[in-house]
């Protein structure tokens, strides 16, 4: 952020923010936290002005979509006062859905949850933020703080204030917001081009898998969900940030112009490789045993609902996609082949790859010792119930194992591809290609994906705007104040004429007054002076 303008400003409203978020986190009521939540909805208007262009369009649609679904959440405590009196933390007894209001106070708290979390259909100002905003700022905001924010209201609004697990309804609302989200943001990370947009579909698609969790009413696939929150602030952090050191490096974030980075920048190379794969849930990594627990949840789900399979195969298919999506980033940026403008690009500073080594290293350490660490000393204690059985997983011999693969892979690659190197020219129809015409980028390599036709048809149609909530209601604003200026323009109009009317009316009247003798004026005097008397005496 050094370069970067603004960068004072940059500072204050970071500081504004982590303040606002204590201040939620402290809260003794509901009334208490929307007004710290209302803080963070300016800090980050302020936060995304600081961008690498301009970024004032990506900070209004933000403080747009939050501020609406915000005052959507003030609604909802107001109702939710109403009908039970009381907002303070925690409540003698939990709230059951046993009016239709406190169903309606519930769904308008839950928008704003919704869109702090930046799950659909609330999620559009992120990917746009992600176009024009440092790497750093998407690390902040919506990577991290966000998702903590808006989970830690999902669980107190869920679990400790209403009590979703006595109506079902409620919990599949969850549940189907969590698997949309899943599977159409995956689909639409695989199809981007450019390295923070695709991170910015992948933090809202990680978000799904949150909101699926608490939807089930388990208590191990809660205890997922909260697990996995903390997991992507560890790993998503680490993707944002070792792509902000890639883009510090080379000036872009176009996958198109990128390649062959690893053996240039390893350090970041093996940081993002361990945080992709934590998020892609590839064990024995963090990101793999929270997604297992809240798989065991929907697993559990089948004596409510007849359809946890579909809950099940959207979670483990949203899984498939983000590897797919992380191996197309990997590929795009540290293998292949390098552009000749990049053959002098080195590790980045020092201050920026600790972060993201340490980062890495915690996603590791995190999936090995879940259960000794995390889980006993963090997720479990902080929740006010009993998990019961985690099922079997040896986090220990799967990590020995998978070490071992890994070797017998290096040894035969070694031995193998590796020590027999075969250089040929690439042509095309007889023509021999060199230089940057012969070079297969990553986006290139999966452009197959743009030929299947439903998964085009879906990218167009969420890139046109259908998906955009801010869309459609910039569009019912508008159409609301033309109306509203030609409604007023009316009344106006009418109420400048009555006006005119009675002004003509009262001349009129007053000119038949004046007849110029002068008992009449006299006459006029004294009633006056009645009415004078009249008033004071009332």
């Amino acid at each position: 952020m050094s370069k970067m303008p603004r960068e004072r400003v940059y500072y204050l409203y970071v500081a504004l923010t982590l303040a606002a978020a204590n201040g939620v986190v402290l809260s003794g009521n509901l009334i208490f936290l929307l007004l710290f939540w209302n803080v963070l909805v300016f800090s980050l208007y302020g936060i995304l002005q600081v961008g690498k262009v301009y970024s004032s369009p990506a900070a209004r649609k933000a403080i747009t979509i939050i501020g609406v679904s915000d005052y959507v959440m003030m609604l909802g405590i107001v109702i939710f006062l109403v009908k039970t009196g009381n907002v303070n933390f925690p409540l003698e007894t939990k709230v059951l859905f046993t009016d239709t209001w406190l169903v309606v106070s519930y769904i308008m708290i839950l928008c704003g949850v919704l869109a702090k979390l930046g799950a659909v259909p609330l999620h559009t100002w992120i990917p746009e933020s992600a176009k024009v905003v440092p790497a750093s700022t998407l690390a902040f905001i919506p990577g991290s703080l966000d998702k903590l924010l808006g989970f830690y209201l999902l669980m107190r609004l869920s679990y400790y204030i209403f009590d979703i697990t006595t109506y079902v309804p409620v919990q599949m609302i969850l549940m189907i917001i969590g698997a949309v989200t899943i599977i159409t943001m995956a689909i639409m990370a695989l199809l981007q081009k450019d390295t923070q947009r695709l991170l910015a579909f992948s933090t809202v698609s990680q978000a799904g898998y949150m909101v699926l969790g608490v939807g089930t009413g388990i208590p191990i696939a809660i205890a997922g969900a909260l697990f996995h929150m903390l997991n992507n602030v560890i790993y998503k952090s680490a993707l944002f940030l070792s792509a902000g050191s890639v883009e510090y490096r080379t000036k872009t974030t176009d996958m198109d112009s990128l390649g062959g980075l690893g053996v240039k920048m390893p350090v970041t190379f093996f940081a993002f490789v361990i945080a992709a794969l934590a998020i892609s849930g590839v064990p024995p990594l963090n990101g793999f045993y929270s997604k297992w627990m809240i798989y065991q949840g929907i697993i559990e789900t089948r004596g409510a609902t007849n359809v946890w399979f579909i809950f099940l195969i959207c979670a483990m298919f949203g899984s498939i996609l983000t590897l797919a999506y992380n191996l197309k980033l990997i590929h795009s940026i540290f293998l292949g082949e390098r552009p000749k403008d990049f053959n002098k690009v080195r590790e980045a500073r020092f201050e920026m790859v600790v972060p993201v080594l340490l980062l890495a290293l915690g996603c590791i350490g995190f999936g090995i010792f879940a259960q000794a660490l995390p889980l006993r000393y963090l997720i479990l204690p902080s929740l006010g119930f009993e998990l019961g059985a985690l099922g079997f997983w040896s986090p220990t011999m799967a990590t020995l194992l998978i070490i071992v693969g890994i070797v017998a892979g290096i040894i035969v690659y070694w031995f193998g591809t590796a020590m027999k190197p075969r250089r040929t020219s690439v042509f095309v129809g007889g023509e021999v290609l060199d230089g940057e015409e012969a070079r297969i980028t990553g986006p290139n390599f999966y452009s197959s994906i743009n030929s299947v036709e439903m998964l085009r048809k879906t990218y167009d149609f969420g890139e046109g705007g259908a998906f955009d909530f801010y869309n459609y209601l910039r569009g019912a604003a508008s159409g609301f104040a033309a109306l509203s200026r030609d409604v007023i323009d009316r009344i106006i109009t009418e109420l400048y004429r009555v006006i005119g009317r009675i002004v003509t009316m009262v001349g009129n009247l007053t000119s038949l007054l004046h007849t110029g003798e002068l008992y009449n004026y006299v006459g006029w005097i004294f009633l006056g002076g009645i009415i004078i008397l009249l008033i004071l005496v009332l």
